[in-house]
């Protein structure tokens, strides 16, 4: 199995690079073609929604609905992803940063109360409390 990158998923998802887009849905097509899955991990998705966001000026709103249809891409398998689900469930209904509630999600599947945290917005959530 290969794992994917962040810059391999944003140019599939912006195609701000057309030729680099098209090599990367020719790579995952064959992973996919041989009856490979490729990896996503926690961090990747992380970046994917921060460069989006950030560089790509994505609202919240197209920020999810591109989490969803990652998510839906065939060939793609995801880190821990009952974790990822609650994190993007949390992400959706409470707003605020995904890696937040990615980190709350992850951290409460690994048995802890909460998260300690000095960012405000991250205490308000049920996975996370104020120092």
């Amino acid at each position: 199995m290969l794992a994917v990158d962040t810059n391999v998923l944003v140019r599939l998802i912006t195609n701000d690079e057309p030729k680099q887009a098209l090599r990367a849905q020719q790579a995952l097509d064959a992973e996919l073609n041989a009856g490979r899955e490729c990896m996503v991990g926690h961090i990747v998705v992380c970046e994917v929604m921060w460069v989006l966001k950030g560089l790509y000026a994505y609202s919240q709103v197209q920020c999810q609905a591109t989490l969803a249809a990652l998510l839906a891409f065939p060939g793609l398998r995801f880190e821990a992803i009952p974790v990822l689900l609650s994190a993007a469930k949390a992400w959706q209904n409470q707003g605020g940063d995904f890696a937040d509630h990615l980190i709350g999600a992850q951290m409460q599947s690994l048995g802890c109360e909460a998260v300690l945290t000095f960012d405000k917005r991250a205490s308000k959530a049920g996975t996370h409390r104020a120092v």
